[in-house]
């Protein structure tokens, strides 16, 4: 009987960091209005697991009642910093994002990345205006 307790305990303190684990994005003021059929594709993306990423790792969370995305990276330890600035993850970014996105962002998703961790930003959203300008520069 102890034994099972014990592994109770365990489990529940387990499940318990599991949760802890969930990052809570920095606040926004974007709202965005995308239909429901985007919606349900882009929550589907909340349950991937962490990809690798610079020896990070790469999650999504999508909020649908805003409509925005958050594409967190995620240092391993707090001791490391990104080395990276805010105006160069926007430059190298952005246009990758208009790209993949593109049809979504232009009915009213908004994506943005947080590098979390020591050092780190989110960047500004990624709206239809966003992508716009960018095509005119790179067409001009």
């Amino acid at each position: 009987m102890k034994t099972r307790t014990a592994l109770v305990a365990a489990a529940v303190v387990a499940l318990s960091g599991c949760q802890a684990l969930k990052l809570t994005p920095p606040a926004s003021d974007f709202v965005g209005h995308l239909p429901d059929a985007h919606k349900e594709k882009l929550m589907a993306l909340n349950d991937v697991p962490s990809q690798p990423f610079r020896g990070g790792v790469q999650t999504f969370q999508f909020d649908p009642q805003t409509s925005l995305l958050t594409v967190i990276y995620r240092l391993p330890n707090p001791r490391w910093y990104w080395n990276t600035h805010k105006s160069d993850a926007e430059q190298d970014v952005f246009p990758y994002i208009c790209e993949q996105f593109g049809q979504p962002i232009s009915q009213g998703l908004g994506v943005r990345f947080w590098y979390s961790g020591n050092g780190g930003f989110a960047t500004d959203v990624v709206t239809d205006a966003t992508c716009r300008q960018l095509s005119q520069s790179q067409a001009g």
